[in-house]
């Protein structure tokens, strides 16, 4: 489908409104199409339309029957302030069907919101769902492990803070602020805003 196809050229142009545009003319042409309602619900996620990305995004699961975008599901949800549906979402991807990365993106959505609420070592244990001990590193533990690295340092636990932190640092040493983390930390200092 030429609109379809015209969405993801405007995609790499960084122009979400025509890709927006595009897709929703595609859908009009084609609405049981599980890419299409796809491709329009993370279009319209990337835009932060979450009400609108979550309603698409259950169209493509009830025509598809996968569950590999529940972690956008999820986040959407936790924006909407429908916090008990960022768990539902989370639960119900199956690691033997979905890809490990969404899945760790689905857990620190669910982390997250837990922190919102005040609930730091809910979060925690939340992550603890994770492999935060993987034999292999791939870059959703360094985002696993920074979530991780924040939460404990809000907790109080800076050495747990610092453990993670300085994993992060010996795969990738610029990601993000961690070297100004762990420079605050030999200070003694109260850690800094979270990135990402």
């Amino acid at each position: 489908m030429k609109a379809y196809a015209a969405a993801g050229d405007a995609l790499s142009e960084g122009d979400l409104e025509g890709a927006i545009r595009l897709l929703e003319w595609a859908k009009s042409a084609a609405a049981r199409s599980a890419a299409v309602r796809e491709a329009l619900g993370v279009t319209r996620y990337h835009a932060q339309d979450f009400a609108g990305a979550q309603s698409e995004l259950l169209a493509y699961r009830r025509l598809s029957g996968r569950h590999d975008q529940n972690h956008l599901l999820a986040d959407c949800a936790r924006a909407l302030g429908r916090p008990e549906k960022v768990a539902e979402y989370v639960d119900a991807m199956d690691p033997a069907v979905v890809p490990a990365d969404r899945i760790a993106e689905g857990i620190i959505v669910l982390a997250g919101e837990r922190a919102d609420r005040g609930d730091l070592d809910g979060a925690l244990r939340t992550l603890e769902r994770a492999d935060l001990a993987p034999a292999e590193v791939a870059a959703h533990h360094v985002r696993l492990w920074y979530l991780a690295a924040d939460l404990s340092e809000r907790a109080g636990e800076p050495e747990a803070a610092r453990d993670y932190l300085e994993a992060i640092s010996a795969v990738d040493p610029d990601y993000l602020d961690v070297e100004e983390r762990l420079e605050a930390l030999d200070r003694g200092e109260a850690p800094p805003p979270a990135e990402g």
